[in-house]
């Protein structure tokens, strides 16, 4: 009978040790550290003009837009996660231009990948529906106009698939409105997408 071999669990100082000392960009969850795999052209051109289409947002409400290298702190000194768009207005977000990540977000979006989908579908959804200060989070597919849109309302999420490339997320919380054909812009669809 083979033996399974341990998995190795890092305190919080040795994941940022480890992170310090590569040049990968690992997430944190529970002591278990996960390496994030490489990107697209197709993901990297969306995600570009996401912080694009954002940045004049942030100019007028004094709010901050990251793209992709910063962390999402979901649980303090365990659970740490790269989503590839925040956008916070929090004071402490926005001021701390030296910070390693993010704390209050209002909005997070990721675009989903083959190796990522799952997780960001479920596990990082269901923990970043527990951040008090995030409204939005937005799914996107990389191959196709497809925008999961939750945004929160009171007590609960409402929930909008936008699969057509005029449709429009419109965010009122933020005072935001994307077109989904802008956000797809310079990206090579599926045929009948």
């Amino acid at each position: 009978m083979t033996a399974i071999p341990e998995k190795k669990l890092y305190t919080f100082e040795e994941y940022l040790a480890l992170e310090e000392a590569s040049e990968t960009r690992y997430e944190y969850w529970d002591g278990e550290v996960f390496a994030m795999a490489g990107t697209t052209k197709r993901h990297n051109r969306m995600v570009l003009n996401l912080s694009r289409l954002l940045y004049p947002f942030t100019q007028k409400k004094g709010c901050e837009v990251f793209a992709e290298s910063i962390k999402q702190q979901l649980r303090e000194r365990s659970r740490y996660v790269y989503p590839d768009i925040i956008y916070s207005c929090d004071p402490e977000d926005v001021e701390a231009d030296d910070g390693q990540w993010v704390k209050n977000p209002s909005l997070l979006i990721e675009v989903l990948s083959d190796s990522t989908e799952g997780v960001d579908r479920e596990k990082k959804r269901d923990a970043y529906f527990l951040l008090p200060s995030l409204q939005v989070y937005i799914i996107l597919a990389q191959d196709r106009y497809s925008a999961r849109v939750y945004q929160r309302a009171g007590d609960f999420w409402r929930y909008e698939l936008l699969t057509n490339s005029e449709d429009e997320i419109r965010l009122p919380a933020l005072g935001i409105m994307l077109k989904l054909a802008d956000v797809y812009e310079g990206v090579r669809l599926k045929p009948n997408s």
